[in-house]
């Protein structure tokens, strides 16, 4: 509903404004008295005003839905985690393993961003077995992060630049071991943007 309300006001006020403009180039006399200036005026901040709000709204219903269907599969993972008497961690681990174990070594890892644009990771832990290891990370922030795999002195694989939803993929042939996952993007990792993979 919001939505609409948007677009039919800022249709309005594109409207308003073209005619407005049109008329007063036609005519220079436009708009005649200045009683007729000042409730033009009003009517443009108005419907300016309107889009604003509406605007607003809708962003912020965006976000509650977002939030909500977090909070479903936060909620989901939980109730599995509890039904298998493990947490929820220990339960996302032993998924990426069992995925791993049948991919026969190696593995695709899931890595991402915070939404809000917050120099973190979603986790600081993964763990996968030696082989080819591969991590898919989106990144959904407006802020462009990448990932990368090295030691603690020398960069292993990098991957692309990535922002507002897109996703990329880094991956090496590791051998069992620990190493850390890192952007690259300066001054983030400094800021947060790092964690341990262990290969075993």
């Amino acid at each position: 509903m919001e939505q609409t309300a948007f677009f039919i006001v800022g249709i309005v006020l594109v409207v308003v404004a073209l005619v407005v403009s049109i008329t007063g180039l036609r005519y220079p006399g436009f708009p005649g008295s200045r009683m007729a200036l000042a409730g033009g005026a009003a009517v443009l901040v108005l419907l300016v005003a309107g889009a604003t709000t509406t605007a607003v709204i809708n962003a912020r219903e965006e976000q509650k839905e977002h939030n909500e269907e977090a909070a479903a599969e936060e909620a989901q993972t939980e109730t599995e985690a509890t039904e298998a008497g493990k947490s929820p961690k220990e339960l996302e681990q032993q998924g990426a393993a069992e995925a791993q174990a049948a991919g026969g070594g190696g593995g695709a890892l899931e890595l991402s961003a915070p939404e809000d644009g917050t120099l973190a990771f979603d986790t600081d832990e993964l763990e996968a077995s030696a082989g080819e290891v591969a991590i898919d990370f989106t990144n959904p922030a407006p802020l462009e992060h990448d990932v990368a795999i090295g030691t603690d002195g020398d960069e292993i694989a990098k991957s692309d630049l990535v922002s507002d939803g897109d996703a990329t993929e880094v991956s090496a042939k590791l051998e069992a071991g620990e190493y850390v996952f890192y952007c690259t993007v300066p001054g983030h990792r400094e800021g947060g943007m790092e964690g341990t993979l262990t290969v075993d």
